[in-house]
């Protein structure tokens, strides 16, 4: 378990520093005009930017998985080249065409006002995908070289540019916050996508074979690897516009849409702790000693963050962060603690997922992944649904929504694990693959 804290601890605070680059903007709009507005916009807008995104957020397993060498690290780069021009492309259209509207007013059902001030926040993210694929794939490479901390270091000149950033432009006041938010996030992840490149140069140098006795990694066999992956992403971020467009159509849409970014964030800030256990898991698969150990540690994190989630809820440090450090609006609140106090297993549940997903990656059982994925996100929908035919609170159906979705997911994992013996076959992923 030590080992794996190690490997872990640099990991996990990597994603912890990309995920408080949330609060960070959420800070910057509460501090600007018309803020429930502009929260509302920017939740769209990062929903639809998530999901666009969503075919490279597994790169970085892909790049752990299948990079042995200088051969396959080409490959793979000309994989990520091909699938990040075609994201930017579709950012595009969404962005500068009228399938904006098509998909914020008439499928998500968005009131006018949110979708006309999320739209040129959209705009600006038109090389978002571009930056996180290239930074995903580099630090894949870094992740199974054991340099981990280069991932947090990197990460960390991401967030201090998000505050330096944000602070000035909200200085400067001229802009709406929603438009602050994309322009920070858009020049903070170029930065760190440029650090990831800089920080890998000396692995390719000195640490990649020039061969090995491996067969070439062909494109088909990449697409066939990473598509499940990618398909998973697809399904978990659906959830985002699928949870807006309930949202708009239960009481009170324009709070509750402006307050579930809040609440989506600090849950995510939990849940950081726990998605670090996939590329862990990915990575200490190789020796199926480690496994038990790695089986307690997922515990031992799955039960501390959602602890400190309950507590946080529980507790007057909600109203702190809420109130003295988002700065969201008093009308908010209420809504917020709402959907803080459901989702309080939720960093538990993705703790788990993350491991079992993990394991099946690592024994190339991808298509797994994407199965679980889909069980979580028909169940959410449904969830969603019911939740609107029945009229409930807005939060306690998004909220809900997610933590039961998350608890089917892990379900179908947790039995895909079992019923593929992965204890036995992790040693040899590529003798299952053929």
């Amino acid at each position: 378990m030590r080992n794996i804290f190690r490997q872990w601890l640099p990991l996990a605070a990597s994603f912890e520093l990309m995920m408080l680059e949330g609060p960070a903007v959420q800070a910057a709009i509460g501090r600007l005009p018309d803020s429930a507005l502009n929260l509302a916009a920017w939740g769209l807008t990062m929903s639809l930017s998530l999901l666009v995104e969503s075919p490279v957020i597994m790169l970085l397993a892909t790049s752990i998985a299948l990079v042995r060498d200088l051969p396959s690290y080409a490959a793979l780069r000309r994989f990520t080249l091909s699938v990040v021009g075609a994201c930017t492309i579709l950012t595009a259209l969404v962005a500068f065409t009228p399938v904006f509207d098509l998909v914020a007013r008439r499928l998500m059902g968005q009131p006018p006002t949110i979708v006309q001030a999320a739209r040129p926040a959209m705009q600006v993210m038109l090389l978002w995908t571009a930056a996180i694929g290239w930074r995903r794939f580099h630090q894949g490479i870094l992740v199974s070289h054991g340099l981990t901390r280069l991932v947090s270091l990197g990460t960390a000149l991401r967030l201090a540019t998000t505050v330096g950033v944000a602070i000035g432009l909200a200085a400067l006041g001229r802009l709406p916050g929603v438009q602050v938010a994309a322009i920070t996030l858009m020049v903070a992840v170029v930065i760190e996508a440029a650090a990831a490149s800089w920080f890998v140069r000396p692995v390719l140098r000195t640490e990649l074979p020039q061969s090995s006795e491996m067969a070439p990694l062909a494109q088909r066999h990449i697409w066939r690897f990473h598509m499940p992956l990618a398909a998973t992403t697809v399904l978990t971020l659906l959830a985002g516009p699928i949870t807006g467009a309930a949202l708009a159509r239960l009481e009170r849409p324009e709070q509750t849409l402006a307050a579930w970014p809040v609440v989506f964030m600090l849950l995510l800030v939990m849940r950081g702790w726990g998605l670090a256990l996939q590329e862990i898991a990915v990575a200490a698969a190789r020796d199926p000693r480690a496994l038990p150990a790695l089986a307690r540690f997922t515990w031992v994190v799955g039960i501390a963050t959602s602890a400190v989630t309950g507590l946080l809820a529980a507790t007057p440090l909600a109203a702190l962060y809420l109130d003295h450090i988002v700065g969201t609006p008093p009308s908010l609140r209420e809504l917020a603690l709402q959907g803080i106090g459901v989702g309080v297993l939720l960093p538990l549940l993705t703790a788990l997922a993350s491991w079992a997903r993990g394991l099946l990656v690592a024994a190339e059982r991808t298509r797994q992944v994407y199965r679980g994925m889909a069980v979580g996100l028909a169940a959410q929908a449904a969830l969603l649904a019911g939740g609107v035919a029945a009229d409930l609170p807005g939060m306690w159906v998004a909220s809900g929504a997610f933590t039961l979705a998350a608890l089917a997911e892990f379900g179908y994992l947790r039995r895909a694990v079992a019923l593929a013996k992965i204890p036995a076959t992790v040693e040899t992923p590529a003798t299952v693959a053929r």
